[in-house]
């Protein structure tokens, strides 16, 4: 079934489409940008969908991590690409909604990226060493001290809630950026470089499971994880808001027949067996969404922000 809905929307899109597009997708691998380092949540999901991708889409798909620039120099690789369906990338969203938003300097337009489809939603939670004295974020804002987090960069999403669940919980952070991906911000906690991070529940589970990295609050409205406070318990079920998309893009003016080809292989990959599975094992919220709802998603976000706008600046 998921390959006849692939086959519908490439024949479609062929009728339509000049000799050049007619042959896409040709021998030539797809290349999929992931604006971090190996390892992170990111570049897990990335490598998870591209077998899936690629064989929806009968041609080669390559993760290639571009970190660096705080999860931008991603995007600006992508924005030099050729619009021919050969170079997408995966975005941090709303971390690059709310850099423009504050008037950070991306090295690439946010607006001109074509959208191609959202693949997950992720919720954050805060967490510690598995074996530090620090039982709940009560006790994180009584250090007597502003905390230490760790991070990739000033941009990026959980950098942005960060600050933003901190200000409303009425705790002063520091948040030590800098590291390669989200992987390295978890290691950075077992080092004792920091005192916690605050990262999306999927990425953590690594550590969690094995008792590494010790859950103390979930910016959920339900209990994820017994004993830990969820954003309800916290007395701020406003937190429960914040969240992490990770929504695939390509460069500016991409030609639609193409963009459906593309967006066509994610949603069947994303009804993967293979996808579901990991997805159910990690505890990952997939949610696949169309160019057009990705694209009214980005604008969503962006309103959704303003309100953070003179905080985060």
């Amino acid at each position: 079934m998921n390959n006849l809905l692939l086959k519908g929307v490439v024949a479609a899109a062929m009728l339509a489409a000049s000799p050049v597009l007619a042959e896409f997708p040709s021998d030539d691998r797809v290349t999929i940008v992931v604006p971090y380092s190996a390892g992170g949540g990111f570049d897990t999901i990335v490598r998870t969908f591209a077998p899936a991708v690629e064989i929806a889409l009968g041609t080669t798909v390559i993760p290639e991590n571009v970190p660096g620039a705080s999860g931008t120099r991603g995007g600006q690789a992508v924005s030099r690409a050729a619009a021919d369906g050969y170079t997408i990338g995966i975005y941090n969203i709303p971390g690059l909604n709310v850099a423009e938003l504050v008037g950070r300097d991306l090295g690439f337009d946010l607006a001109s990226v074509t959208w191609i489809a959202n693949l997950a939603q992720s919720n954050y939670a805060i967490a510690v060493a598995g074996d530090s004295p620090i039982q709940s974020v009560q006790d994180l804002c009584n250090l007597g001290r502003p905390i230490k987090l760790s991070d990739t960069g000033t941009n990026s999403t959980s950098s942005i809630t960060s600050v933003i669940a901190f200000d409303i919980l009425g705790c002063p952070i520091v948040n030590v950026t800098g590291y390669g991906g989200s992987n390295d911000t978890m290691i950075a906690v077992l080092r004792g470089e920091v005192d916690a991070t605050l990262k999306p529940i999927s990425s953590l589970a690594r550590y969690t499971d094995t008792g590494d990295l010790r859950l103390i609050a979930t910016l959920t409205e339900e209990t994820v994880a017994e004993g830990v406070q969820n954003a309800v318990e916290l007395g701020h079920p406003e937190l429960a808001q914040f969240g992490l998309s990770r929504a695939i893009g390509g460069p500016a003016d991409m030609p639609a027949e193409i963009v459906a080809i593309l967006s066509a292989a994610f949603r069947t990959a994303a009804e993967s067996e293979d996808v579901i599975m990991w997805a159910e094992s990690t505890g990952t919220e997939l949610n696949w969404l169309s160019p057009e709802d990705t694209t009214a998603m980005m604008a969503d976000i962006s309103e959704f922000y303003l309100q953070y706008q003179d905080l985060l600046k």
